[in-house]
Parts: C-alpha cells; structure tokens; sequence
C-alpha cells in the first residue's frame, strides 16, 4: 500500500482544514457582496433624490457615526410620501425617534445649497472618469489633460471658495 492510515489522516485533517478555511473566506466574500449591493443602493437613492439626501443629513447630524446602507436603510417613499427609515441595522446606536428626526431636519434645511461651495463645485467640477483618465495618461509620460483638468478645477475653486465657517 503506498499510504499508511497516519498519512491519510494527516491528509484529511488538511483537506478539512482547508475545506473550513475556504468556506469562512466564500462566506465572508458574499456577506460584504450584500452589504457592497446595499451601500451602493442607497447611496443611488441618495444622489437621485433630495429628500433622501436631507433625511440622510438630518440623520447624520443626529448620530454622526451611523452612515446610510450599513447602519441603516432608508427607502425613498413614493411620489406622495417622504422618504423613512426602513430598516435600522446598527444595534448599539438607538433608531432616531420621528420628533428627534424633524428636529434634525430643521437644523440641516437651514443650509442653502447656492451658497454651499462643495455643491457649487461638484457641479462643474471634470467627471471623475475624465479626472482619472487625464492621470492614466499623465502616468503614461503625456501630462497635457492633467494640467487642464487642473487648472479648470483651480479656477472653479476661486471661483466657489470655502468661506470662514468651513475652515
């Protein structure tokens, strides 16, 4: 016989092993699949829809370490409906109640969106794809895009500047 039972077992003791080790890893890998799926969701409902986007603002103002997708879910309601918290997934951190949630959100509507740089600047700034395009190329030996993407994101930047509250 060319194995003894000593060397079987040693072999099935691995190949148990690494049949655990493979099944923790594929487990992982589609939990954070889900929780990547869901992150991305919300963060669609989020860029989509305003009233989201303020829910979520009234949400972080309250309890600034919960963040939309992995600690909560929020559902964008329906044309006659404001969006609500559907799920509330983080354990430790008590769910905001509605009368704390309006609170919230008189406290973040107060921001004018015109006078806010970042929006201002998100608007004109070059797409990440062409930002990221133009360092490819820079990369590459040909820095000519770079250096007007740059210069165009200077000039949008004194053109929308941070005022004294931000700093």
């Amino acid at each position: 016989m060319m194995f003894d039972s000593s060397t079987v077992n040693v072999f099935l003791v691995i190949l148990l092993i690494v049949s655990i080790w493979v099944f923790i890893l594929w487990s992982n890998a589609r939990t954070m699949h889900k929780m990547i799926h869901r992150v991305a969701q919300q963060q669609s409902f989020i860029r989509q829809d305003d009233a989201v986007r303020l829910l979520c603002r009234a949400i972080h103002f309250l309890q600034p370490t919960v963040h939309a997708g992995i600690d909560y879910i929020v559902s964008p309601g329906g044309p006659d409906q404001d969006p609500y918290i559907s799920q509330w997934l983080h354990t430790s951190i008590p769910q905001p109640k509605p009368e704390e949630i309006e609170h919230g959100l008189k406290m973040v509507s107060g921001v004018d969106p015109v006078k806010d740089h970042a929006a201002q600047r998100l608007k004109e700034y070059p797409s990440v794809g062409d930002q990221l395009d133009a360092a490819f190329k820079s990369r590459r030996g040909d820095d000519a895009e770079q250096i007007r993407l740059d210069e165009q994101i200077s000039m949008i930047k004194k053109k929308y500047p941070k005022s004294d509250q931000d700093l």
